[in-house]
Order: structure tokens, then sequence, then C-alpha cells
């Protein structure tokens, strides 16, 4: 649909100046008001009829900026917005679409300026305003664009903090195309995590560590097919970092903490999904640290004691009581810093024998690998290596 470049009757009377004024470009300000809070005050210029505001503004919203060779057009870009503007030109592109016999954009003192009412529009803003006797241009609700962004196999993937929107773009000035709402804003420490998969899909795992001192860790996974998203899940955990197992032989592992989607990889199809508070016997969320096709690793997140659970039979046992001494066993129990639990972590499994490392402060042999052989015990039993 094609934009025309149109205001009001009264909006353009109030946009006016003197014609004196207007042929020579004088002095104005720009008050703007901001989504997320907070007002700024800026300079601007009133010049044919037109209050021109530094484009330099897009840019504080959040949004990038790349010129061409002949440092005549410009185009910003900002998870899910995007325009493109030439200076002297009249007319533009704004997410795609056409803006035809707008004002056309100068450069002054070196500082490219764009009509206040295209910026107002291109950062989702409303209640434009002049007046005339102060010389303020003012707008309000302008939105930010603040996020987090990272490159991947050509494609540029970027998260929306404020809105938890992740977009992707291809190419230097590429378009940019949502592909999913995560379902909650991000606030701090955000990173993003790649992951190729042996079926040709790729998983996506975005982390935002949060909070005062870090304690907060929100996770994402995404898992994409030909570059849409297929499945995605979130967990929210705190004060312990394990690492999820992703997958084991030709499947994938989705977790939101209180059940695990089995998924066969290439196609995406969900294999299986299993109730994780009931085969740990506690509230969530948890850790899944290791599977395949017979047991289950799983920790969780308030007790932090790692769990072994068979997978055909269902039974599970707590590891700290078979791999631990009495003084390792008390710490697991006892205590609290940094966190409750153990610090059990798996290695590797030879045959029917998973191998574990105990990481904890007063283990007495650092590197020894303390063994248990499978199957699980009916029952939660002790037996073991």
């Amino acid at each position: 649909m094609k934009r025309k470049w149109l205001a009001s009757a009264a909006l353009a009377a109030s946009l006016l100046a003197p014609a004196a004024a207007v042929q020579a470009g004088t002095p104005a300000y720009a008050r703007l008001s901001w989504d997320g809070g907070g007002d700024s005050l800026g300079t601007a210029i009133m010049k044919n009829g037109t209050v021109y505001v530094p484009a330099n503004t897009l840019e504080s919203a959040g949004m990038t900026v790349q010129w061409d060779k002949s440092r005549q057009r410009a185009d910003y870009a900002g998870y899910g917005r995007s325009l493109a503007v030439r200076i002297g030109g009249t007319s533009a592109v704004l997410d795609g679409d056409p803006v035809r016999d707008m004002p056309a954009p100068f450069l002054y003192q070196g500082q490219l300026y764009l009509s206040g009412r295209f910026v107002v529009e291109a950062l989702e803003g409303d209640s434009v305003a002049w007046d005339a006797k102060t010389r303020v241009f003012s707008a309000k609700h302008l939105h930010t664009y603040a996020g987090f962004g990272q490159t991947y196999g050509g494609r540029t993937y970027s998260v929306v903090k404020r809105t938890g929107e992740l977009f992707a773009s291809t190419g230097k000035n590429g378009a940019q195309v949502k592909l999913a709402d995560l379902g909650s804003r991000l606030y701090d420490g955000v990173s993003m995590e790649f992951q190729p998969t042996e079926g040709g899909l790729l998983l996506l795992t975005i982390t935002d560590n949060y909070g005062e001192p870090h304690l907060n860790d929100h996770r994402f996974a995404l898992l994409l097919k030909n570059g849409a998203v297929i499945r995605q899940a979130d967990v929210h955990y705190w004060q312990r970092f394990e690492t999820n197992a992703a997958a084991y032989g030709d499947h994938l592992l989705l977790t939101d903490g209180q059940t695990l989607r089995v998924i066969r990889d290439g196609t995406g199809a969900v294999e299986q999904t299993i109730d994780l508070v009931k085969l740990g016997g506690e509230e969530g969320p948890y850790f899944v640290e290791g599977a395949a096709d017979d047991y289950l690793l799983i920790r969780p997140n308030a007790s932090g004691l790692l769990t072994l659970v068979d997978r055909t039979t269902g039974a599970s046992v707590k590891l700290y009581k078979q791999l631990l001494d009495a003084e390792g066993q008390a710490y697991a129990t006892e205590n609290d810093v940094p966190y409750h639990g153990d610090e059990l972590h798996f290695v590797k499994r030879e045959g029917d024998t998973l191998y574990f490392e105990d990481d904890s402060p007063i283990a007495k042999d650092s590197g020894r690998l303390l063994p248990y052989k499978l199957p699980v015990p009916a029952e939660g039993g002790t037996a073991g290596p």
C-alpha cells in the first residue's frame, strides 16, 4: 500500500512559519517523549514550512544507518522497522512502502535532517504539535528499538528487548523479517548461540542473564528450518547456570523446565513429551543435562540434586547418594552457597556405565571419574558402581 505525504489542514497550518524564516531556515527545538519513559529536548530547524529534526534521533532509538558510496542515500534499520531516504529527494521508503511528496532531507553542518513528522511516523509516535510562540516541535510515545543482534550464516538475528520480538535480515541492506515473539521482554546480558544440527536444522538459544547480581537466567530455544521457526520454548532459572543437553543421536531436545519435548532432527516432528515434574518428584523448573534412549539426567533448580531416570521403567535415583561419600552428601543437601545441591556433572558413557565428575569445592580428588552402571533399579534402590 502506497503512503502519501498528506497532512490535515490544521496540522499543515500549525507547521507554517513566517515567510522570511521559511526561506532562511531558522532555529527551533524538538521535545520528544519516549515510550519507555523520559523526554529529550534537542535542536530542530524550521525550513520551507517544515520542522526538521536531526536524523540521529533514529539512531538514538536503536536503529542503525548505512550510507551508499555516494553518501547521498541513507538506509536505517531497527528490529522490524526500516526506512531509506535520499538527500534532496521527495520520496522515501518506510517499512517497504513508498512515501511520496515528503519534505526533502538535507545536510547541515555535517548532520542529516529529516522532517520531524516523518521521524515520528518511523518511530511509531503520535501527538505531533508545533508551538509557534516557543518554536517547539513536540511528539509523544516514540518507540525505542534497543536490542541485541548477532550474525550467523549470512543472516543477522536481532531481538528487541522491550517487546521480545525476534527478527532476521539478509545482506547489508536486507529487509528484516519477523521470526517469532519470545513471549517476554529481555532485560540485561543478552547472548545468542547457534547450533546447526546433523539434520539441517538450526537451534538458536537466546539467553537473558539479568538482575543484581545477575541471578536470573531466562533461556529461549528456537528451532529453525529453512530460516523459519518451527519449534520454540523458554525456561527461567535462578542462581544455577547448568548447561542443558541439546541433542542425542538424531533427536533434539527442547524444555520449558516443566516438560521435555523429544524432537526428530531434520523434520522437527515432536516424538515424545515428557513430564519432568512427575519424573523428578519435585516442582520445576528442571535442567536436562543428559539424555539417551534409555536414560535422562535431570536436575531440579530448587534442590539442585542431579537425578538419573530410567526412561523404560520410570525408576529414578539421586546420584549424590550413590557417588559421594558422607561429607559430599552432607554438602549436597546442606550447602546453600552459592546454591543448593550437588555439583556432579556428566562426562561420558562407556557401554552401560555413565561417568561423572564432582566439581564441588570439597571434592578430594578433582578430576576423578565416578562410575554408575545402568539400569536404574526399580523403587530407586541403591545399586550402583
